[in-house]
């Protein structure tokens, strides 16, 4: 039996995904979309491969499949199958679009508003510190799906007060609560975007939220254009998406492969640059967990770009975690080790110029050296001394004589 799911992109039908008895899937665009694409891996213009659309979807879903069987309970979806999930939970999901069965309308103009008061709030915290596969509790209003391993789940702020999301109210927050082992992460994330921030790139705001006896992570959507008095939906895609990966990948996608990807639709180097800084940020931060699904795309009819910043979290805090770099540098495999011969021996293989690309390193070296005494003052002594120490150590190579 085929399985379909209808598209909405930003309120506006544009196409359906099918998938079949064998459990292929495809997309095909309704003759009144937009010339934007949906994905990069699924242009308007020439067949997609044969596996981008049922990647597009998997990697709107989270990553474990505990998670997932989770995720099916609490929405009633019929089985953990990715069209059962997503005709459950695609109401509210990464990007612009809106996924329902077909024949399944919504309208904006009704919204379904479900208060979530404080309690609600700190009662979702507490579960998902409890155990991080219990995204959404299974009698709640909430209809969302994110991607990923963290536990999180996402509302929807409307004239400051929080509301479940679903097709038709966009969440605007996602709240992410800290394993309690993971001592500091929370503070450690939003340090870290504002250190973005601070040295001329670009983060969303993101803070440390308290909810009754409970805190968490909570970072504001860059998916939403949240100046209405409901949000709305902005399309955006990770890397894995863009490229047809598996989430089961994200890890084997390389920075090469990424400035390959984006080369096809760059036609002045700006997205390649975006890019170099971000990878730079994250490697001298010590993110060695910046995956393909930790970059994203924004694509609106004015134009393809970066989104901000997102999921910067300096590993080294926690050596239990992998320390090799997600996106090695020209085969420099830990921050410390990369310096200005492999952002050249990177460049020159991507066919960019070797000193704009050092220049534009250099640049964030220099930022992130500046704020290392100050960037994580809210953490305990000992991570701001760690951290500190490890910010110049993985930037002094670059910075030697420029500050």
């Amino acid at each position: 039996m085929t399985a379909t799911l209808d598209a909405f992109l930003e309120g506006e039908y544009v196409g359906r995904f099918h998938e079949n008895d064998t459990g292929s899937v495809d997309f095909v665009y309704d003759e009144s979309a937009p010339a934007t694409p949906i994905s990069l891996s699924l242009p308007r213009d020439r067949p997609a491969t044969r596996s981008a659309a049922g990647h597009f979807l998997e990697n709107l879903l989270p990553d474990h499949a505990a998670t997932r069987a989770r995720l099916a309970n609490a929405y009633g979806a019929r089985s953990v199958n990715t069209f059962d999930l997503l005709a459950k939970s695609g109401g509210d999901i990464a990007g612009g679009l809106v996924l329902v069965s077909e024949g399944v309308t919504f309208d904006l103009g009704q919204r379904e508003l479900n208060p979530a008061n404080e309690r609600d709030v700190a009662a979702r915290i507490a579960a998902i510190k409890r155990d991080p596969d219990a995204w959404a509790p299974a009698d709640g209003p909430a209809r969302f799906s994110l991607g990923g391993t963290q536990g999180k789940f996402a509302l929807a702020l409307i004239d400051n007060d929080w509301y479940w999301s679903n097709a038709t109210v966009p969440s605007t927050h996602i709240l992410k609560p800290a394993r309690p082992s993971f001592r500091g992460l929370e503070a450690a994330e939003t340090a870290s975007l504002r250190l973005v921030n601070l040295i001329g790139l670009h983060a969303p705001v993101a803070s440390v939220l308290a909810a009754k006896d409970q805190t968490t992570y909570i970072i504001e959507r860059f998916d939403r254009d949240a100046t209405g008095p409901v949000a709305t939906r902005l399309h955006v895609e990770d890397l894995a998406q863009a490229s047809a990966t598996s989430p089961d990948n994200k890890y084997g996608m390389t920075a090469l492969q990424t400035l390959a990807l984006l080369a096809t639709v760059d036609t002045d180097h700006h997205l390649a640059h975006t890019f170099i800084q971000q990878l730079a940020f994250n490697t001298m931060v010590g993110n060695a967990d910046a995956h393909a699904k930790n970059y994203s795309l924004l694509l609106r009819p004015a134009g393809i770009t970066l989104s901000p910043m997102y999921d910067v979290v300096p590993v080294g805090l926690y050596p239990e975690y992998n320390q090799n770099l997600a996106m090695e540098i020209s085969g420099a495999q830990h921050p410390q080790a990369v310096d200005a011969h492999h952002w050249r021996k990177l460049a020159t293989k991507a066919s960019l110029d070797p000193d704009e690309v050092v220049a534009l390193v250099v640049d964030v070296a220099t930022g992130i050296a500046e704020h290392a005494d100050t960037a994580y003052l809210a953490l305990d002594d000992d991570q701001q001394i760690y951290l500190r120490d490890q910010l110049l150590r993985n930037t002094e190579k670059l910075t030697a004589g420029q500050l």
